[in-house]
């Protein structure tokens, strides 16, 4: 194969999955009446917590960062739902939502994060459902596992997907941004 043939073939595949990805939707502030989801799949709100990728010390590390998942139709119990999926079926310990889009798990939270004012930063409404509370700017509405016996037993996504997915998911969303 040419290199213009194989110069070819790779924009036309990156066009592809740039053509199917789906547009991002921008969070929007949730109404006064809209609260945080108090519990589901074990997990129990547990305020309202800091991201720390800004954080001095952090290596960029998220607060939660075993697994994440982020879509349009966001909902906390969406959310809550891929996080007791676990990795590889190992439900996890916390699971957040920011931006009204953005759900991240992880085993452990980061000692850099910390509850904050909920009404101040905790402020976007769910994608997915405008009366649910999904995170903020740099903030996470944040669940703790507290009845690992109610989590959800079907078949993990997660663990379904071959490696060079999650590869090939962040080299379309860099494409993506760069254009």
């Amino acid at each position: 194969m040419s290199a213009h043939s194989l110069l070819f073939f790779l924009l036309t595949a990156v066009l592809a999955c740039l053509t199917a990805a789906q547009s991002i939707v921008n969070p929007t502030t949730a109404a006064a009446s809209a609260t945080a989801l108090a519990s589901a799949y074990g997990y129990t709100y547990a305020g309202c917590y800091n991201e720390t990728t800004g954080f001095a010390g952090s290596g960029g590390a998220r607060a939660l960062a075993d697994m994440s998942s982020a879509n349009n139709t966001m909902t906390a119990a969406s959310c809550l739902d891929f996080c007791s999926q676990g990795n590889n079926g190992t439900t996890m310990q916390y699971a957040g939502i920011e931006y009204g889009r953005e759900c991240y798990c992880g085993q452990y939270l980061s000692a850099l994060s910390e509850e904050i004012n909920a009404t101040a930063r905790c402020i976007y409404a769910c994608d997915g459902n405008s009366s649910e509370i999904c995170g903020g700017a740099l903030a996470l509405s944040l669940y703790n596992l507290t009845d690992a016996s109610k989590h959800s037993i079907a078949w993990s996504l997660v663990a379904a997907q071959p490696a060079w997915y999650g590869t090939a998911a962040l080299i379309t969303l860099i494409v993506a941004a760069v254009l």
